[in-house]
């Protein structure tokens, strides 16, 4: 969610003329995440009812798998689920381009991120994605993961020759482990899984969750890879290890909603090796060699993150893989 490409106030108006939500009175630039281009945008209705929206451009997906993300909203919505819908204009149409760019546009939800998650918000989370998982097993909507093992392989090849010695044969090593995993494991349960539902990405009105957003990385794949992904954010300490508490909390919640199975059990401190070495890689990419991935723009708003945060927690799963058992 970083600011790439700039617009200007006459740019959103004349975007704006298409939809019927109002006038436009003020809008900002939203700096974080390493993804897509997003403002805040302010509109006044005809009644004269203030809303805000959310205006993403997509600086790298493809335009013809946009589709999917607005049909798994959708699908999430009508399963009373708290996801941002996007906005169709006068013609029923939901995309669109600015500057060249794909677009949507969506109501803001209500309620804020937490920066440090308590045992009870980590329940919450690991309940919600229970009920996302489970309305996601009731529709034939899918979409191949764009960063799953594949890609993981491929951008580990890729970086050989672009870091350290350590890091290169780190990379390989773990490739490969993960690989054969995968391929003994493939009976797993799969399904819609959200890709990236790290706190900043929940939105949370007292206790209660009010909002979960930026669907941009949801695909189909394995179920518990979701978990784990939420589970090394929502659970970190600052050491790059897991809070117990947390996990159990988190899990505990999931579990209410759709029960782990035996197989489930026996993946799972493998899994959360997998979910930490996926971002340790692509925050390589974006933090080391962010000429690789990010549009040469040098004026964009970009905030990457560090790799070895990431690196740390899934040398830490590797050297402690009974510690956080379902």
């Amino acid at each position: 969610m970083s600011v790439y490409t700039h617009l200007t106030f006459d740019e959103i108006v004349q975007l704006l003329t298409k939809y019927d939500i109002g006038t436009l009175k003020h809008f900002e630039g939203i700096a974080a995440g390493v993804e897509n281009t997003n403002y805040f945008i302010d509109v006044v209705a005809a009644n004269g009812q203030p809303t805000r929206y959310v205006l993403t451009l997509f600086e790298f997906l493809p335009v013809e798998i946009i589709p999917f993300f607005t049909a798994i909203t959708d699908h999430l919505a009508n399963h009373h689920l708290p996801v941002p819908l996007a906005i169709k204009d006068q013609q029923g149409k939901s995309l669109h381009r600015i500057k060249n760019k794909p677009c949507l546009i969506q109501r803001c939800l209500a309620g804020k991120q937490v920066e440090l998650p308590s045992v009870s918000h980590c329940a919450a989370v690991g309940e919600m994605l229970g009920k996302m998982h489970k309305a996601g097993l009731q529709t034939n909507i899918s979409q191949a993961n764009q960063r799953g093992l594949d890609w993981v392989r491929e951008q580990a090849h890729r970086l050989q020759s672009l870091v350290t010695t350590e890091n290169a044969g780190l990379l390989k090593q773990q490739a490969d482990y993960f690989t054969a995993f995968f391929q003994q494991h493939s009976h797993l349960p799969q399904g819609i899984i959200h890709g990236d539902l790290f706190h900043d990405n929940v939105l949370f009105t007292g206790n209660s969750i009010s909002g979960v957003i930026d669907f941009y990385n949801a695909c189909t794949d394995y179920l518990l890879y979701d978990l784990a992904v939420t589970a090394n954010d929502w659970c970190r300490l600052p050491d790059q290890t897991l809070d117990i508490e947390k996990v159990k909390a988190l899990v505990n919640g999931y579990n209410q909603i759709r029960p782990f199975s035996d197989s489930d059990k026996s993946a799972w401190p493998v899994m959360l090796q997998f979910a930490a070495y996926r971002f340790w890689v692509s925050r390589i990419i974006t933090f080391e060699h962010p000429e690789e991935h990010l549009p040469q723009n040098e004026d964009a708003v970009v905030k990457p993150k560090d790799p070895n945060e990431f690196k740390q927690l899934m040398l830490h799963h590797k050297n402690n893989s009974n510690l956080y058992s379902l």
